[in-house]
């Protein structure tokens, strides 16, 4: 950046096309970080879907890349809900419940990440492939 100049009692910057070339280069590199962070465990082989009912485990299965589309049913408080495992992500397609909150949360497939259904009290988490305590990005 550069001084400023006075114009009219006022303070501007003069802004030169190499200032805009380092602030688009800051941004593409931030957007790329949070991309590969956030894809670290992605489909990862070993990732588990954990699927409970009211806080107990009922189900659990192996996510992994390639994995045909299949198809599940829970029985959740209020009603039944469905969940669809396809090429090691896992979404929730049919629920009981009045909102369908749970549906609009579409594919989840990163350890962490979960779809939560409140009504019907049916909750669908990723859990990663390791053991914990080991950062993805330091290794």
């Amino acid at each position: 950046m550069h001084k400023p100049t006075r114009a009219a009692g006022r303070s501007t910057w003069k802004t030169r096309s190499g200032d805009v070339i380092v602030v688009l280069l800051v941004l593409a590199a931030a957007a790329a970080s949070i991309l590969l962070v956030s894809r670290a465990n992605a489909g990862e082989k070993g990732s588990i879907a954990v699927v409970e009912v009211g806080g107990r485990e009922v189900r659990r299965f192996t996510l992994g890349p390639g994995q045909a589309s299949r198809r599940f049913t829970v029985e959740g408080t209020q009603g039944t809900s469905t969940f669809e495992i396809k090429d090691g992500r896992v979404r929730m397609v049919e629920s009981a419940c009045r909102d369908k909150v749970c549906i609009g949360m579409g594919w989840v497939d990163t350890a962490g990440r979960a779809i939560v259904c409140l009504p019907n009290r049916v909750t669908i988490r990723i859990t990663g492939g390791r053991e914990p305590g080991v950062d993805t990005v330091s290794e």
